[in-house]
């Protein structure tokens, strides 16, 4: 057989499947125009593309800079394609590079080189690159990308770990540099494919379907919440966040797509049908390499007992999975369950507001929560999630009687703490809550507690990131990082990327910082409070042009925006020199002072 060196680049879409399954030629029309932006990329960098496979294809190139050259010209090139489709119809590719030996058989190439590049590739986020050990090797001095180490990783099929770099090329190295982390080169949060190795499950539950009709679309949600919070306290387990899994909900979903999007070993299913006081759920397994279902129950019981349900459900999937796993060890949520199944079903109506991201959905939700209180005075979890209300109230400003908000945010936390030890979603709202109320040593407290008990609460692990920020301690962007690995299709991924542009603004890297703040508000530009801090950042950096254009469209949305207000918000009192440099570059925006 011929054999010759060669670096692989291996690339397709991420999610694609989900993208035609919402809009088949539209989808088809956008990647034809993706490709032919990729094929003249790769004559410009002598690339040949040798393998194709719907919306993937592998190419050959003589020289591994060349190839991840090419493979950063692609994504920036991609990135600046036009805005006007929304976030969740973007076609974003994801990138592996591989350098090694491979067979020559006609025109095309086969072989460990071809595949290692393939699982490098499933390895890297929506619009990323992941490189193997030996790219990086020719790498130093070569090119200007910051590259980042994520240890050594088992692959599927190969026998032996493989060393893996990510390429941050929204990021530039230090002049003089040879593309070196700017963050240091320790290990950071790998994929979820890859997070665990060979030996730790993985596990994604799907939305459920609801056989009972329109009214109970709530309730059916809320059966899919509380499974996954209790999957997720099983330490042995890595379990994407319930955010993510949400994102497709009401789609058909192939769950062998769902290996390659989440980067997941195995797929809960399920029905919800509920007729008067009773209640049947169907659930399954699926193992998402096969499609082979493994495990399936059926479960029947009064609507009261719905709690004792969940847990039965979530301990037999973690039985099923990890035989070794008894149900008294999964460690399941030992949480006080309400007293009245209203008062469940008014927090499970007020659930899909809290993250609303405006003022008027977040209203929507008091009034739910008033009414559970109202029917269950000690509900902890509803006393926490109106804190957490009021508090974004506060930390948004969408409020124009900030002390009378911060009296209720800190009112509804008291009411809480005594009856949300056990529950990690009431105890992040709690610590979300404090944070935005400016109280960061006791919100890290309640949100450490939280993720003792939960380490897979993408949310937790969000919040304690801006925890960091605000005030002023290092490790925040590995928070952020660790939230956007546990869910990856969270709608509110723009939060914790504006969380990492906050720390990266922090650590003097302005300009990085606004790079992202820009990616965020392309995509979604209706959300404010990304343009304060976009402006203020461009103006640090000295790119007045940038920070003039972000402070008109934020006087467009907010007219009523003044300094002397933004800087009232508690979250600054932890950094007041920060809190002085945004302000000044605020000014140079041409912000108004009050």
């Amino acid at each position: 057989m011929d054999r010759k060196l060669a670096a692989i680049l291996s690339a397709d879409v991420a999610g694609f499947s989900r993208l035609t399954a919402l809009d088949e030629e539209g989808t088809i029309r956008t990647l034809n125009l993706c490709l032919s932006q990729i094929a003249e990329i790769m004559r410009e960098h002598e690339g040949r593309i040798f393998g194709t496979a719907g919306d993937g294809f592998v190419a050959e190139f003589a020289s591994a800079v060349q190839a991840v050259r090419c493979a950063v010209a692609i994504q920036r090139r991609l990135a600046g394609n036009p805005k006007d489709i929304p976030a969740e119809r973007r076609l974003e590719f994801r990138i592996g590079v591989n350098l090694g030996d491979v067979i020559v058989s006609g025109d095309d190439l086969l072989g460990d080189g071809v595949n290692i590049a393939a699982r490098l590739q499933e390895m890297a986020p929506p619009s990323g690159i992941c490189i193997s050990g030996s790219v990086r090797e020719h790498l130093y001095g070569k090119v200007p990308f910051v590259l980042t180490s994520l240890g050594e990783r088992a692959m599927k099929n190969i026998p032996r770990p493989i060393s893996v770099f990510r390429v941050d090329w929204l990021l530039e190295a230090p002049e003089g540099g040879d593309a070196l982390s700017a963050r240091g080169t320790g290990p950071a949060t790998p994929s979820p494919a890859q997070r665990f190795g060979r030996d730790q499950p993985s596990i994604v539950v799907m939305p459920f379907d609801n056989l009972s009709g329109q009214g109970d679309e709530y309730f059916v949600d809320g059966v899919v919440e509380e499974i996954t919070a209790a999957l997720s306290r099983v330490r042995e387990f890595f379990v994407i966040a319930r955010q993510s899994a949400f994102t497709y909900k009401g789609r058909f979903v192939d769950v062998h797509d769902l290996e390659s999007e989440f980067g997941v070993n195995y797929v809960v299913q399920g029905t919800v049908r509920r007729g008067g006081d009773r209640l049947r759920i169907s659930v399954q397994l699926v193992d998402t390499e096969t499609r082979t279902q493994f495990w399936s129950e059926r479960y029947e019981g009064a609507a009261e007992d719905i709690f004792e349900l969940q847990d039965r459900i979530a301990a037999q999937v973690a039985g099923a999975i990890h035989p070794a796993i008894r149900s008294a060890e999964t460690e399941l949520s030992k949480r006080k369950p309400p007293n009245s199944l209203r008062a469940y079903d008014l927090v499970m109506r007020a659930y899909p507001y809290l993250w609303g991201q405006s003022k008027a959905t977040n209203e929507r939700a008091i009034p739910l929560l008033q009414d559970a209180i109202a029917i269950d005075p000690a509900y902890g979890r509803a006393h926490a999630f109106l804190s957490w209300c009021y508090a974004q109230h506060l930390g948004y400003i969408w409020t124009d009687e900030p002390e009378r908000d911060l009296e209720r945010s800190l009112k509804a936390v008291e009411a809480a703490v005594g009856s949300i030890d056990d529950d990690p979603t009431a105890l992040t709202a709690v610590g979300g809550a404090l944070s935005h109320c400016g109280d960061q040593e006791r919100a890290a407290a309640y949100l450490e507690r939280a993720l003792a008990l939960d380490p897979n609460n993408a949310w937790a692990w969000a919040r304690y990131g801006w925890v960091a920020s605000y005030k002023g301690e290092p490790g925040a962007a590995e928070r952020f990082e660790r939230a956007l690995t546990l869910s990856p299709a969270d709608p509110l991924t723009f939060n914790m990327r504006m969380g990492m542009a906050l720390s990266l603004a922090m650590a003097g890297s302005l300009s990085e910082a606004v790079a992202i703040a820009r990616e965020v508000v392309n995509k979604h530009p209706d959300v404010t409070w990304c343009y304060r801090m976009m402006a203020a950042w461009a103006a640090m950096s000295g790119d007045l042009t940038t920070a003039r254009w972000a402070a008109g469209k934020l006087l467009q949305i907010e007219p009523h925006f003044t300094i002397e207000r933004y800087l009232s918000r508690p979250v600054f009192r932890g950094v007041p020199e920060w809190a002085d440099r945004t302000a000044e570059g605020l000014r140079q925006a041409g912000l108004p002072e009050r």
